[in-house]
């Protein structure tokens, strides 16, 4: 199976998105409640 350069390049820019994404909802979730 041949991976393309650019493939690689998207699947590492969306993993870091939604990590990046899952850690900023993680932090609204916690104030929030800590707000509540």
């Amino acid at each position: 199976m041949n991976i393309d350069n650019n493939t690689l390049d998207l699947l590492t820019g969306g993993l870091a998105i939604a990590i990046l994404l899952g850690g900023m909802v993680m932090m609204f979730t916690t104030v929030f409640t800590t707000k509540r």
